[in-house]
């Protein structure tokens, strides 16, 4: 029977298990809801019931690993979550330490989906890489040397508030100019409902028809040959492009994986990504950039975390 070590991706609605064995291979996984009220009482309660759930007749590892959104320092406190604002504050480690009975690894969840990559996704086999998840917002996770850099106090790696504009969009986190106000899903939301007209009803048409997101929405309307969406577009990517050119710049790293429900979207405009990116890079250009697709999905974070628990032992 497989070794497997558990992992926990605590999202702002839902918390994803798995079980995973050295190879990356899921062989269990489940859910449970969280929500803006998710208190230290459910979360315990829910990564406890998920444990006991996958653990039936399996060989599983003590130690457990868990990612979580939000600022996570080295602490074991949360001390940041705009998704989980009951959590912040609290001792996370200690408390599901006490409750288990089990040694607990604790991440931001992208820098865990960062190290699930490496673990049968696209990172397998890179050393040092950097993935961005572009959703809601704009999450970074690093990897250098095949482990996951968190700088001094374990805040390190927030691409998405790097200033991309000085005094710029104003930003959910309450700076100015930072990527994520230009390039993300509420980005794309705001800026949608500053332009207004027929681009407005447009989008929110996709958005109400065929359950897109802003995002999405304005891709589709971009691949229809409407103008006022390409330009928005254009707009975007070259902030991103900016953003990720400055990340190589400062880094040196030559791999950037791309995932998130944005992404693909992305992909699909590689050329403006590309010049976007090579007219910000110093000393180098494009080409030497390997610029890819997550391949995980929706359970790297879990994977990531897994892999945290192995780094238990």
């Amino acid at each position: 029977m497989s070794r497997l070590w558990a992992g926990f991706d605590v999202g702002g609605q839902t918390i994803k298990a798995a079980l995973v064995d050295s190879k990356g291979t899921v062989h269990a996984d489940g859910k449970r809801s969280t929500g803006l009220d998710c208190d230290l009482h459910r979360l315990v309660t829910g990564i406890g019931e998920l444990l006991v759930q996958m653990s039936v007749k399996r060989d599983v590892a003590d130690g457990i690993g868990i990612g979580i959104a939000g600022v996570m320092g080295a602490d074991g406190i949360l001390h940041g979550s705009p998704n989980l604002p009951a959590l912040v504050g609290r001792q996370i480690r200690e408390a599901l330490e006490n409750r288990l009975g089990r040694p607990v690894a604790l991440d931001n969840d992208a820098s865990a989906a960062a190290f699930g990559e490496g673990l049968g996704g696209a990172g397998e086999g890179v050393d040092d890489y950097l993935l961005v998840t572009l959703g809601s917002g704009i999450g970074s996770g690093l990897v250098i040397g095949r482990r996951v850099y968190h700088g001094t106090t374990g805040y390190g790696c927030e691409l998405g508030h790097t200033i991309v504009e000085r005094g710029g969009r104003v930003c959910g986190c309450g700076n100015r100019g930072c990527l994520e106000a230009y390039f993300s899903e509420s980005a794309a939301r705001a800026i949608v409902a500053e332009r207004g007209g027929e681009l407005e009803a447009g989008v929110s048409r996709l958005v109400r028809e065929r359950s897109f997101g802003f995002a999405q929405s304005l891709f589709a309307r971009a691949a229809d040959g409407d103008p006022a969406a390409v330009a928005i577009l254009d707009d975007m990517i070259d902030a991103l492009g900016t953003g990720l050119a400055s990340a190589v710049n400062l880094l040196d790293v030559t791999t950037l994986i791309l995932g998130g429900g944005i992404a693909p979207g992305v992909l699909a405009r590689r050329e403006a990504l590309d010049r976007a990116i090579d007219a910000a890079l110093f000393a180098r250009s494009i080409s030497d950039l390997a610029v890819i697709p997550a391949v995980r999905g929706g359970d790297a974070g879990a994977v990531g975390a897994a892999r945290l628990a192995m780094s238990l032992e």
